[in-house]
């Protein structure tokens, strides 16, 4: 059944920003920890719905990661879900770049 009036969330879409150092993996990066930590302080608030990158195969830290990934948050509305995705670590310091979209989810 479509919710007319289903929820919106924001999705941040990160790839490699001007800091990325090529050859170097994602989670080798420097300040990726930075930048986990944020998104874990803001799962601990309730703020992040989904969190991680991309994969190249399959296997967590096992398999091979892209560069980049996705972070979608729970936020009261676009601006919100900008600045949460614009105050990440990652993103004010180069190494990421990221592109916010709204999502409306009408299936859930």
């Amino acid at each position: 059944m479509i919710d007319h009036n289903g929820p919106h969330y924001y999705v941040v879409f990160q790839t490699p920003g001007p800091s990325w150092v090529e050859g170097t993996a994602y989670n080798e990066q420097p300040g990726f920890m930075d930048h986990v930590n944020y998104v874990s302080r803001l799962h601990d608030e309730g703020k992040v719905i989904l969190s991680g990158p991309f994969m190249k195969e399959e296997g967590g830290l096992s398999g091979k990661l892209e560069n980049g990934g996705f972070t979608i948050f729970k936020a009261m509305n676009l601006e919100e879900g900008t600045r949460l995705g614009t105050d990440d670590p990652g993103a004010r310091s180069g190494l990421l770049n990221v592109e916010i979209k709204t999502l409306w989810v009408p299936f859930h």
